[in-house]
């Protein structure tokens, strides 16, 4: 009689502490709790004192007593449900496991000291009492999400008992195309539609990244990451081609260059003249046009800026920067034939 007086007794507690009315957050069918940065960096306090206070079928003094009762029972008894004490001991201290429902689906939230970390979502409410498929075509999106959700928990307790939680991160796992939460060399969660950030950002890596950071920082104070591993540098898109006007005239005749004895002074436009940039001087078209300088000789080619006067040199019809001379190789003869053509506006 005696134990069965501590079976019922105990049976009430644990359903007290993971049957408790959830609050207005979890029940209702709204986005789940939204978590700030002050939150998860607060001082690390019991997640019993601040998760919703249980639903007790019995009296504080019947639990003290049940507690009392429970050191006298067989070794069998004991052995039977060292494995649920030993949960709920872990539940009251760190970890609990709220089953809600989340839009139309059963759902279950997986808490650490009082922070949500992960939400499993399981098959619509309206199919709780039909029955289930068999074993052999269960997958794992119809399995119950309370139960996911527990199976989180005990290897997270596992790996918290040897494992340091500064070794968590967040992976992309591109043969996987996936994002995960690993410890180690062991996956622990895969985010996914049907295993979540409680209150997600709509996008898997910060998602992953959060979800990481929270673990590790309600495990062990360990820093938080800034990356998610293995995840690839986005595509940098390619420069877009510099838009050319078309020609307006072209005329040919002999180029110079001019540089080191002009660079820093002013141009004849009140800009100051850089040698390294792509200008060059024309005797009469207006400052700002741009033109095309062909080197007859090799075909190399640039786009120039008229930003100066000049040359004054008999026979020359334009003196290019020495960046630009550079680039069509005039650099070294100092004077070539070119042709120049006049561009309009893009």
């Amino acid at each position: 009689m005696k134990q069965s007086v501590l079976g019922g007794l105990t049976a009430a507690v644990i359903l007290s502490t993971f049957g408790a009315p959830l609050p207005s957050h979890a029940q209702s069918t709204d986005d789940p709790r939204r978590v700030s940065e002050s939150e998860i960096d607060a001082p690390l306090t019991s997640a019993a004192s601040v998760l919703p206070e249980p639903a007790t079928t019995a009296s504080s003094a019947e639990v003290s007593a049940a507690e009392a009762e429970a050191s006298d029972v067989s070794d069998t008894s004991s052995s039977s449900s060292s494995s649920s004490s030993s949960r709920q001991r872990f539940s009251a201290d760190l970890v609990a496991v709220l089953p809600h429902a989340l839009d139309a689906n059963q759902a279950a939230t997986v808490y650490l000291r009082s922070i949500p970390v992960i939400t499993l979502i399981g098959d619509e409410l309206a199919t709780l009492g039909e029955s289930k498929a068999t074993p052999s075509t269960t997958t794992e999106a119809d399995r119950d999400p309370v139960d996911q959700a527990n199976e989180i928990v005990d290897r997270l307790l596992a790996l918290a008992e040897t494992e340091d939680p500064a070794d968590i991160e967040a992976r992309w796992l591109a043969d996987q195309q996936a994002f995960v939460v690993a410890w180690e060399d062991e996956v622990l969660v895969t985010v996914n539609d049907q295993t979540i950030l409680p209150d997600t950002t709509q996008n898997p890596a910060e998602d992953v990244l959060q979800m990481a950071n929270r673990m590790r920082r309600l495990l062990g104070n360990a820093p938080a990451l800034s990356r998610v591993e293995g995840m690839p540098e986005p595509v940098q898109p390619a420069p877009a081609a510099p838009q050319v006007g078309i020609v307006t005239s072209t005329l040919t005749g002999t180029a110079s260059w001019y540089g080191p004895g002009f660079h820093g002074r002013r141009s004849a436009s009140g800009e100051v003249f850089n040698q390294n940039d792509l200008t060059a001087a024309h005797r009469t078209l207006p400052f700002g046009t741009r033109v095309r300088v062909t080197n007859l000789r090799t075909g190399q080619q640039v786009i120039v800026r008229i930003n100066d006067r000049g040359p004054f040199s008999r026979g020359r019809i334009i003196d290019l920067s020495a960046a630009a001379a550079g680039q069509i190789g005039l650099r070294a003869s100092g004077v070539g034939q070119v042709q120049v053509e006049v561009l309009s506006n893009p």
